[in-house]
């Protein structure tokens, strides 16, 4: 069984006042069991005053997690502050680890990100298997990475075990900022994982956008290369999405930013992406892979279907959590689609379900991870945009 409990500050200057004010919150004393770990989520200033550093210097377990642009707890909530969340038990493990710095290009990601699970794998116990992994990583866009290349890496080295976890975004027009944090250290390359293992039994749900909100009939990927989305149906993209009415001329492909697209994959998964802006040559990258074959739709929105959405999975979550933690990750897609004047809409709409009936936290990520489980059981692991992504741990 897991326990968890949070903390929560928005002073980035006075560190010593910062540490105070969370540990008051924490009563390690009375709340610490046996073993924990703490996951960070904050804004990238508390690194620079140095808050992020002391405070994982105060503490006697291994904090990760990563920069973020906004971070909700019952009752609190901030597009600049800072959140700790304790996971502890008794009868669980929490088992960290940081990768070597990745190249720009990802050269050596793979090897860097074997290396970091054979380090995992070689502190479990004879033949374990983790019922879970928690998985963190910088914004993977700056890097010229496709972030699904490291999801897969992991699923590779842990066969069917579900990995659940998320990417560091920030607001700065070039993306930059955007660090994953380990023992008070911030890193614009490095990845890190947490296998859980013990008396644990995770449930995950994921919600994007109503399917009904789709436009016309699925269409066919016809070419794809990683993130590059070539070719829709034997046309290329900005022909095909200009075809149906999305953009008016060639060179707008950005416009699409906000408008989820929906693939389903032949394995029966569903993953979404969206568009970050055209390749130059009629193609468009996205999010994410979107491998040929799969079929895929464009959506229209409005403000109501996201906040729908929110609604729905909030409820199932309540559901099924029975007496379980909630952890959410939802795209920072999702909170740039609400606008600025209803910025806070989805987390609020998320607390006014969940309420006190569970200890939960909402962080929004530059990209979700998520563990599709498919009709016979097994998991498949997804990057997912614009997305919400549910851990009942």
């Amino acid at each position: 069984m897991i326990k968890m409990f949070s903390a929560f500050t928005e002073e980035i200057d006075d560190v010593d006042a910062a540490i105070t004010e969370v540990l008051n919150q924490l009563d390690l004393e009375h709340s610490l069991m046996k073993n924990a770990v703490g996951i960070l989520h904050c804004y990238h200033e508390f690194i620079d005053s140095g808050v992020v550093k002391t405070l994982s210097e105060k503490l006697p377990f291994t904090i990760i997690g990563i920069t973020v642009p906004y971070v909700r707890l019952p009752g609190k909530a901030s597009s600049m502050g800072l959140m700790l969340n304790i996971l502890t038990g008794d009868d669980v493990d929490f088992i960290t680890g940081l990768s070597d710095s990745i190249a720009i290009g990802g050269e050596n990601l793979r090897p860097a990100t074997e290396k970091l699970c054979g380090e995992i794998s070689a502190r479990l116990k004879s033949d374990e298997k983790p019922p879970m992994l928690m998985a963190f990583g910088p914004f993977m866009h700056v890097l010229k990475i496709n972030a699904d290349e490291f999801v897969q890496n992991i699923s590779n080295c842990f066969p069917n075990v579900p990995v659940f976890g998320a990417f560091s975004f920030s607001e700065e027009i070039d993306y930059s900022k955007c660090y994953i944090l380990y023992n008070g250290e911030s890193y614009e390359r490095a990845t890190g994982l947490i296998a859980i293992t013990g008396n644990v039994n995770p449930s995950f749900l994921t919600i994007s956008v109503p399917e009904k909100n789709i436009i016309g009939e699925l269409a066919t990927v016809t070419k794809s290369t990683g993130n590059i989305l070539h070719a829709i149906n034997g046309m290329a993209v900005e022909d095909y999405v200009i075809s149906i009415g999305l953009i008016e001329q060639k060179g707008n492909l950005e416009k699409l930013y906000s408008t989820p697209i929906i693939a389903k994959l032949e394995d029966g998964s569903t993953i979404v992406r969206v568009c970050i802006g055209g390749d130059g040559q009629g193609g468009a990258v996205m999010g994410g892979h979107v491998p040929e074959g799969a079929k895929i739709g464009f959506t229209m929105l409005e403000l109501s279907d996201t906040i729908s959405t929110s609604e729905v999975i909030s409820k199932k979550a309540l559901e099924i959590a029975d007496g379980r933690n909630i952890l959410i990750y939802t795209c920072m897609a999702r909170l740039e689609f609400l606008g600025a004047n209803q910025r806070e809409m989805e987390a609020n709409t998320i607390c006014d379900v969940i309420g006190s009936s569970a200890c939960f936290y909402i962080a929004y990520a530059g990209g979700e991870i998520f563990p599709y489980q498919l009709a016979n059981g097994q998991f498949v692991n997804h990057l997912q945009n614009f997305s919400i992504v549910i851990c009942m741990l």
